[in-house]
């Protein structure tokens, strides 16, 4: 199935999500910074600007990258997840795909984009035996928690973290946020 058939029917109308092809960094990116002015405007990160393209493609090209398309071609969201054991270097990490980035064009919210790109993530962990998909996301907030939440995400309690957890979370904490802001998420499959 190539990446343009994959995940048929599980978008809005007038969108698609498929596998993010060659040449789509530079837009991707541009998505990851107009979704984290959100969080900005939410006050948990600091406007430090946009990632650096040269640790963009990096992060892109170390996960399966889901995009939604609008009609017309162009990418206008997108969900990077991989396997929580390559990600951490922790064998025992395993079976646990980790969706380490979700961000929708604001031009094109509040029109399920997220909910099917988040769909399509979990469907993809399925298809290859995982047991779950877990993330680290921003705690208190309806762009964060509570959209994962409604999707039958559970939070993790602190104490019950594994280091493989505990990593990832870490790693994707924003410069400047303040303590105790990131929740880790779990969806069993």
């Amino acid at each position: 199935m190539n990446g343009r058939k994959a995940f048929r029917g599980m978008a809005p109308e007038g969108y698609r999500i498929r596998m993010m092809e060659p040449g789509e960094a530079e837009r991707l990116r541009a998505i990851d910074a107009a979704a984290d002015r959100l969080l900005i405007e939410a006050g948990h990160i600091p406007d430090t600007g946009p990632t650096p393209i040269e640790r963009f493609v990096p992060f892109l090209l170390a996960h399966e990258v889901f995009v939604a398309e609008a009609k017309g071609g162009e990418a206008v969201g997108f969900a990077a997840a991989a396997d929580l054991a390559d990600l951490t270097k922790d064998p025992a990490a395993s079976g646990c795909y980790w969706l380490s980035g979700l961000g929708v064009d604001p031009a094109h919210g509040r029109r399920g984009l997220g909910s099917a790109l988040l769909a399509s993530v979990v469907e993809r962990a399925g298809w290859f035996f995982h047991r779950a998909v877990g993330l680290s996301t921003a705690r208190g907030l309806p762009i964060g928690e509570a959209f994962y939440a409604q999707r039958r995400f559970v939070a993790v309690d602190e104490a019950d973290l594994t280091p493989a957890l505990r990593q990832r979370r870490d790693v994707e904490w924003p410069a400047g946020a303040p303590d105790g802001s990131r929740i880790v998420m779990v969806r069993w499959l």
